[in-house]
């Protein structure tokens, strides 16, 4: 059996029948990943890495008696199968033996996530892009690093009750990370279309934010403070977060929400959905056990609404991500110069890092804001906030929620989930 060559359903399928024939009448499910395209790493002198990427792995899923179980791999030869189907026999031999019937698995939502294009000609592409992006950076008398890639992807369930579905995507990335003396400024680009990249918007704002960084050194005295975080911080933030939405546990007393459904525990300010339909998110539409995905209000005007059940997104977290979390948070009405020119003393928080849960029962975190952090002052940017460490709990900056902007940027969530987030301000951040 060969590897197929792209991403071609057809020699996806043959892989899958060929496992289900080794399996014969074994109940089993089949998710197959393939991935192919180019990567390629820049800096303001050139290209210093480049390379094409070439994935493709299956995950085997059966439930026994103590529930699922999951082998992975990337060996599609037989023996590979033969190997990968040994590993998950322990699951396999306490599971019902007769062959289940197909279920109707009711409507999947309508999401366009392939567009076009050519694998041969993304090294041209990058080329352009990256081409741009060192002029305008060596017109800034800057100098920075970053990437671009763009690949094609095809995801792929069945199982042996006869079920068959599959989701073909397209993506690309690009980030730009400028330095101006001392002061630094970050933006990335991610979406399904790669016609939708414009390389010059978000070099120059990249660069705009290092040049604001590098006016001064401002440094940071402990106290409680405004903030803006930018969709990457915001996503990073809310991390901790994501497994305590889930139904089962709330319900055992073990999420940080439990006895909450119906209260409110944000700001009225902050809303938040899992919405793999909404105008501006892709994703794969169903879920790890074939089913339909649908929208799910999380929190609503800072009431917590609904919670994931079985079969939704949170199960693929804990078990396996077989698929992607599509988080929005709500729009507001402001442009981000405008937050900017309204925060009387904070910080715009572009990047986080080693943020770290200290107490998870309180939500309790800690972490560093980056370099590209800007301290703002009566609405003016002083210069860059250095160590900068904040130490509070995600409930109580939620809470403090006063805006947010009118734009919602895609984000890249994992290797297959995409976060829709505008920028946040935060009434108060505290700051050790």
């Amino acid at each position: 059996m060969k590897m197929p060559v792209g991403v071609k359903i057809e020699g996806i399928r043959e892989i899958a029948r060929k496992i289900l024939e080794v399996a014969g009448r074994l109940p089993l499910q089949i998710f197959i990943r393939v991935k192919r395209g180019a990567l390629v790493r820049f800096t303001n002198n050139g290209i210093h890495q480049n390379g094409f990427q070439d994935f493709f792995t299956y995950t085997l899923r059966a439930v026994g008696k103590k529930g699922p179980a999951w082998i992975s791999s990337n060996d599609f030869s037989e023996s590979g199968i033969q190997e990968a189907l040994k590993r998950i026999q322990p699951v396999l031999t306490s599971a019902p033996q007769s062959p289940s019937k197909a279920q109707p698995r009711g409507s999947y939502a309508r999401v366009k996530e392939h567009f076009s294009l050519n694998l041969k000609e993304t090294p041209e592409m990058a080329a352009q892009a990256i081409e741009e992006a060192v002029r305008l950076i060596r017109l800034a008398q800057s100098s920075a690093n970053g990437y671009y890639s763009a690949y094609e992807r095809l995801f792929y369930l069945r199982d042996s009750s006869g079920l068959e579905l599959f989701h073909p995507a397209t993506a690309a990335r690009f980030g730009v990370t400028v330095t101006k003396g001392a002061g630094k400024g970050y933006l990335s680009f991610y979406h399904p279309n790669p016609m939708r990249l414009k390389v010059a918007p978000l070099v120059e704002q990249a660069v705009d934010w290092a040049d604001r960084a590098a006016r001064a050194e401002i440094t940071v005295k402990p106290g409680e403070y405004e903030c803006i975080l930018s969709r990457r911080a915001l996503l990073e933030l809310m991390e901790p977060l994501r497994r305590h939405f889930d139904r089962r546990l709330t319900e055992d007393g073990k999420s940080v929400f439990s006895g909450l459904l119906g209260k409110r525990v944000f700001s009225e300010n902050f809303s938040l959905a899992d919405d793999v339909a909404h105008a501006g998110q892709f994703g794969v539409p169903f879920d790890a056990e074939g089913a339909p995905r649908r929208p799910v209000a999380l929190v609503s005007r800072g009431v917590l609404r609904e919670l994931l059940a079985e079969g939704h997104s949170t199960r693929g977290l804990l078990e396996h991500p077989l698929y992607p979390q599509n988080l929005v948070v709500e729009k507001g009405s402001l442009s981000l110069e405008e937050i900017f020119s309204r925060i009387r003393r904070g910080f715009f928080i572009n990047k986080i890092w080693y943020h770290t849960v200290v107490r998870e029962s309180r939500m309790e975190v800690t972490g560093l804001a980056t370099a590209g952090c800007l301290s703002i002052e009566r609405g003016q940017v002083r210069g860059r906030a250095v160590h900068l460490r904040y130490h509070d709990s995600i409930f109580s900056i939620l809470r403090s929620v006063v805006g947010a902007t009118r734009e919602q940027i895609l984000l890249k969530d994992g290797e297959m989930g995409a976060a829709l987030f505008p920028y946040l301000w935060i009434g108060r951040l505290r700051v050790v």
